[in-house]
């Protein structure tokens, strides 16, 4: 360690993790706690986004839930004829649509709440995969459009070209 560069070293240190970098371990942290796979890939910016949509989905979860009980056991109690002043101003109708309505936002944010988790997952998965793709300067994509041909009649075109820049 004597007379060696600390910036060689961390380098060393990161080439290691690199080689060792294993997208399967990303997927699985992933999957058992949201956010963790993107920090395994080092792509920490991504972990409080998991962590804020899955947040606000349990929030909506939560919060139609609560209002689903709350119109759920107003309408019941409408019918089983137990006085609520506070929903006075309903009919049974109402109540009803009011329930369904809560309802039916309640499962539409558990879904949504669900593909986020999934998103999570599969992005931590494809970002393990491409951990080792190179985003150098070597690589360089070119796009000319063709001229029409006038005797063959209008025929637009696109032309990609990868290239690999040798030093």
């Amino acid at each position: 360690m004597y007379g060696q560069n600390p910036d060689s070293l961390k380098w060393a240190k990161r080439e290691e993790y690199r080689q060792n970098h294993k997208p399967a371990l990303a997927s699985l942290l992933s999957i058992v706690v949201p956010g963790a796979g993107q920090i395994y890939n080092r792509k920490y910016w991504k972990a409080p986004l998991v962590w804020a949509g899955l947040g606000v989905g349990i929030y909506f979860v939560a919060e139609n839930q609560q209002q689903f009980l709350r119109f759920r056991d107003a309408y019941r109690n409408r019918i089983d004829e137990i006085p609520q002043p506070e929903f006075n101003g309903y009919s049974n109708t109402a109540l009803k649509a009011e329930r369904d309505l809560y309802q039916r936002n309640r499962d539409f944010a558990a879904v949504l709440g669900l593909v986020g988790y999934l998103l999570n997952v599969v992005d931590a998965t494809v970002d393990g995969h491409l951990f080792h793709f190179d985003v150098s300067d070597d690589l360089s994509l070119k796009w000319i459009p063709s001229a029409p041909a006038p005797l063959i009649g209008f025929q637009p075109g696109l032309t990609l070209t990868l290239q690999w820049k040798t030093k």
